[in-house]
């Protein structure tokens, strides 16, 4: 496997196999500018990692770099139940052929067992591990388009690729009710046509949920992800604002599904402050 993502705004650990001669053997997981959040789930990674006998040291508060005296396929599951636990996340595994596996994460001792025995089979090429946008969402502007990110690029196919590159745009299909969606770019001129970053094309409807903590390009591969493997996650009365079969004025959605997460107000006290997070995260990107 090439690299096990799990996306964040500010700050980046990042699961890689450890060049040769330890490379299958052993795993390099790489630190840069971590968040203090990101720095507490490093303490308790370190505890988890000297427990299986992997590092025989505690990771240093300065640390950019440590080598992990085990496989990736059997570190990314530890260490993606401290900073994503469940349950509104997933793990997806692609393929050499193209194909993805879901896990979804729950009780984190066996989610860790599930998701090592997908990530050890031979054909896996990358893992991703993303949390649920939240519903409900602020409105999507014109500015600049960064270049797609890696852990996108791991997870589309070719024609994804094709129109990715040219309008920062993807078509993916929802996994239970066939559903033609089209997932922008927040920032891009179709995100701000649609109003939102996913358009139902086979409704005709907007569907509203955002995740301004992450970036651009890692927000439309979680939705991505869900939308194809856990639809009823994005799919429900939360997401599907402004249904009303009965009014043709409105927006007509089908097959709205149950919030397994909440209710209709799932998102809406803590979508305001995402946002604020997102354009925090992004500020401090800019060059000074």
């Amino acid at each position: 496997m090439k690299a096990w993502y799990v996306p964040t705004f500010n700050g980046d650990l990042r699961l890689e196999p450890a060049a040769s001669p330890y490379r299958n053997k052993k795993t390099k997981l790489s630190i840069v500018d971590p968040t203090p959040l990101e720095k507490k789930a490093l303490v308790k990674i370190g505890t988890i990692l000297l427990d299986r006998g992997w590092i025989k040291e505690e990771i240093a508060e300065d640390a950019t770099e440590v080598l992990i005296n085990a496989p990736l396929e059997k570190v990314g599951p530890e260490i993606v139940n401290v900073l994503r636990p469940g349950p509104a996340v997933l793990s997806a595994v692609k393929f050499k052929d193209g194909h993805i596996e879901i896990v979804e994460h729950r009780d984190s001792g066996v989610t860790s067992k599930e998701l090592e025995k997908v990530a050890e089979k031979e054909e896996a090429e990358a893992a991703a591990t993303v949390n649920r946008p939240t519903p409900c969402c602020p409105n999507c502007f014109v500015d600049a388009c960064a270049p797609a990110t890696e852990s996108l690029l791991a997870f589309l196919t070719v024609e994804q690729h094709g129109t990715w590159a040219r309008d920062r745009y993807i078509v993916v299909r929802g996994g239970l009710t066939g559903h033609v969606y089209i997932l922008a770019h927040r920032s891009s001129m179709i995100a701000e046509r649609n109003g939102r970053i996913c358009w139902d094309a086979t409704d005709r409807g907007t569907l509203h949920f955002h995740d301004q903590s992450v970036p651009p390009e890692e927000e439309v591969l979680a939705a991505m992800l869900i939308l194809m493997h856990r639809e009823h996650w994005l799919r429900n009365e939360a997401t599907c604002l402004g249904w009303a079969p009965n009014n043709p004025s409105l927006e007509r959605f089908t097959r709205v599904f149950k919030n397994p997460f909440g209710d209709i107000s799932d998102g809406v006290a803590d979508s305001q402050l995402t946002a604020q997070v997102g354009v925090l995260g992004m500020a401090a990107m800019l060059p000074q």
